[in-house]
């Protein structure tokens, strides 16, 4: 039994963890504190590819190299908030464990359950996989060369074959390509498709691929598993340990990654790090990818005469040796298929593209599409496109065609309702998309785009309440965070639309009237949109006045508005984007929502993008260097949570810490009547001058407040000892600065006082 317990609380969640120094992998001395470490820090990528998935765990209680077991069936003992899914098998109905958050996977970490292995089913669909795989497994002693050989050429067959295709490192000898599929078919004919597409590959290259599983009759080929594709089978997951020696994991990599990798082992847990750092989840579009299971073809798709005819224009238009845009790629046509993108290029704009014959009508739209009914826009059309289009995003080069940033705004299917040379009627339809549109051509290239009824999808309801942070006392530096400034002063959240600007408080307030100079749409590049960010007053040194700010926000009157603008002069810093153009964003990850922001912002107005950077320590240094309040800590591929308080926000402040006198206390009221207010504080110069330095009433609970109450009554005096003026002057006892105070505090107030200050202890001996 453990021995050793160490209770923690893994957001929000209350956990004790046992014998976290016992190695777990003796060879290269990690004990478990560092297994369950790293869960933790791969977590909000790990729960993509598991959470709502029935897991199979392998457990290594003592370390690798000893008993190690396969366990499947829930604890009795398991904590009543962590999830769990029955499976009906032959013999006996098994009770998974299913990972929904953060807190269950340090938990699960704690059991020494290395190995995560989840089935391609998910509980809210349990008769629809959503992907497939071929799991490559080398001979004993085989050329890992060869395996990536084997996996390159299944990328193109697959690919060939209408598929899109991600790979990872098994972690072990081999690896693992996964393919996205929709939740559109039953787990047999996933089958069926899995080991039709085997069999013919196995075909074209015999000597090297076998699906035998007996390792007899493999010989020196490697094993294509399609075996795992059955129902209530599993993989290990993508981010998983390996109880292998090194502490190796199972680790997305990209195409271009696989060629250099020596080993499967070669990404474990002393530098995975490196790889998330340069490359973040490059499994980020997995489950957008997916495609429909495609009839079986022992021809490749090639590209026709009829659409290299078509692409002609795209083609002489590109240098396509220095534009990383798509070629003539073969793709297989789905015929409905449709992606709008947002193309930050000489002009931002919308690109809406329609799979018609092989190829993608294009049009671009320099307002973006209508969301109101009532609204036509101009929609130019342009060359078409190649199918692979639909999912490009990058960065095209200055001096190329389009140079500029471009990014999949929205992906899926539509169908046609009409269609002719002047009119296109269509829905398009997309995961919280789903809107018809009237297309009429109206001379040569030019176009109107209109909405023909009101939007299906989710619209965010305004006015909102923001999304709020968690706290910590350190930088946290797990790769997955960015790093901006805290800005000291109003938080907002900003709606554009095609007529106004219209600025809420936190609680939801109208402050529009208060901010003449943030309320000029033409600061903005997009049509419409909602916006999250601070409004500051900034001294000459580019620091925020907090005081001065308030005083803004609680001016009244057009006339004083106005004078008070020109004396303090707001700028309002954004940080995010929760809506742009009609379109919802809050799903999507923190550096994309960032990203369109940057785009949606004119340079030069009184609205700033609040940049985000990599290094945490260096702006934690740099802000308190400068007094400025902190720093928010940001999980770049967290979404946003509306009205909610979240730790993938944290903000991290500096406080400093000073001795006062105390020079009396205001009378309690309610719970503290008995005992008192707060403390006035007080500090002194080398000629015993008196600075009022405001009041403290926190860090202190009862008890403390019983002690200090009978510590000041030696002290009390009739006469206040300093001649500022306090709020609480008549109803104040004042004392005699004798008794000298600790108080931690976050910034001075214009005024001088203290801000945010905590009582810590009496200098003369620790309370």
């Amino acid at each position: 039994m453990p021995t050793k317990y160490v209770h923690t609380e893994v957001e929000g969640r209350k956990l004790k963890l046992s014998n976290l120094d016992k190695l777990i992998y003796p060879k290269v001395g990690i004990p478990k504190a560092e297994v369950i470490q790293y869960y933790i820090s791969v977590a909000p990528y790990l729960l993509k590819y598991i959470k709502g998935r029935p897991l199979t765990l392998i457990r290594y209680p003592d370390g690798i190299g000893k008993t190690q077991f396969y366990a499947k069936s829930k604890p009795d003992w398991t904590p009543d908030w962590i999830d769990s899914y029955g499976i009906s098998h032959s013999e006996e109905t098994i009770n998974y464990l299913v990972a929904q958050d953060v807190p269950t996977v340090a938990w699960l970490a704690n059991l020494a359950a290395l190995e995560l292995h989840p089935m391609q089913l998910t509980t809210d669909a349990p008769d629809h996989p959503d992907h497939f795989i071929f799991d490559l497994d080398p001979p004993v002693n085989g050329d890992f060369e060869v395996v990536k050989e084997i996996a390159l050429s299944l990328r193109e067959f697959l690919e060939n074959q209408g598929y899109n295709t991600f790979v990872k490192t098994s972690g072990s000898k081999g690896l693992h390509i996964y393919v996205p599929i929709l939740k559109n078919y039953g787990h047999e004919e996933m089958v069926t498709a899995t080991k039709s597409l085997a069999k013919l590959f196995v075909k074209q290259n015999p000597t090297t691929c076998t699906l035998a599983m007996n390792k007899e009759k493999r010989g020196t080929k490697t094993l294509i598993d399609i075996f795992r594709n059955h129902k209530a089978h599993t993989t290990v997951a993508a981010y998983s340990l390996r109880g292998k020696a090194g502490a190796p994991i199972s680790f997305p990599v990209t195409w271009t990654q696989v060629e250099s990798l020596k080993s499967s082992k070669d990404i474990h847990i002393r530098n995975y790090q490196d790889y998330l750092q340069e490359n973040g989840d490059v499994w980020a579009d997995f489950y957008e990818q997916a495609t429909p299971l495609h009839s079986l073809s022992s021809t490749p798709v090639t590209v026709s005469p009829e659409v290299e005819e078509k692409l002609k224009t795209y083609l002489s238009k590109r240098d396509m040796d220095s534009t990383p845009e798509p070629g003539l790629v073969p793709v297989p046509s789905q015929g409905n298929q449709f992606c709008i993108q947002l193309h930050d290029a000489q002009n931002l704009h919308y690109d809406l593209r329609l799979e018609k014959d092989g190829v993608l009508l294009s049009w671009a739209i320099p307002k973006g599409l209508p969301h109101t009914m009532g609204v036509k826009r101009m929609a130019i059309r342009t060359e078409d496109h190649p199918l692979k289009y639909l999912t490009f995003e990058g960065v095209i080069p200055k001096g190329q065609y389009g140079a500029g940033s471009m990014w999949v705004w929205v992906k899926g299917t539509f169908t046609w309702i009409e269609k002719s040379d002047k009119k296109y009627k269509f829905v398009l339809s997309a995961p919280g998309f789903n809107r018809t549109y009237n297309l009429f051509r109206t001379r040569d290239n030019q176009w109107l785009i209109e909405l023909y009824k009101q939007p299906e999808d989710t619209q965010i309801t305004l006015p909102l309440k923001p999304m709020l942070a968690g706290v910590t006392k350190a930088i946290p530096t797990d790769t997955k965070y960015i790093y901006e400034i805290k800005w000291d002063g109003i938080r907002t959240i900003v709606h554009l639309d095609t007529e106004k600007v219209t600025i809420y408080s936190r609680s939801g307030r109208d402050i529009t009237k208060q901010f003449p100079e943030l309320q000029d749409r033409k600061s903005f590049y997009v049509e419409d949109g909602i916006f999250d960010g601070e409004i500051v007053v900034l001294d000459e040194q580019g620091r925020p006045m907090f005081s001065n700010v308030i005083s803004r926000m609680h001016t009244q009157g057009a006339t004083s508005i106005d004078a008070v603008m020109k004396r303090y002069p707001v700028v309002c810093y954004l940080y995010d984007c929760l809506s742009i153009d009609g379109k919802s964003i809050i799903k999507e990850p923190l550096y994309r929502r960032q990203a369109w922001l940057g785009t949606a912002l004119k340079k030069g107005t009184s609205y700033k993008l609040s940049e985000a950077i990599k290094d945490g320590p260096g702006l934690f240094a740099a802000t308190k260097q400068m007094e400025l309040e902190g720093v928010m800590a940001k999980d770049k591929n967290a979404a946003y949570h509306i009205g909610q308080r979240s730790d993938v926000w944290l903000k991290v402040k500096h406080r400093s810490t000073e001795t006062c006198y105390i020079v009396g206390y205001s009378k309690g009221e309610g719970d503290r009547s008995a005992l008192f207010g707060a403390l006035h504080l007080v500090k002194k110069d080398e000629n015993e001058n008196l600075t009022y330095m405001g009041k403290v009433g926190t860090g202190f609970d009862a008890e403390k407040m019983r002690f200090l109450l009978e510590k000041f009554q030696d002290h009390i005096v009739d006469i206040k000892p300093f001649k500022d003026k306090t709020d609480d002057d008549s109803n104040s006892v004042w004392m005699s600065p004798i008794l000298i105070c600790e108080v931690q505090y976050a910034s001075l107030a214009s005024s001088g006082v203290y801000r945010e200050p905590v009582f810590q202890r009496l200098v003369e001996g620790d309370l």
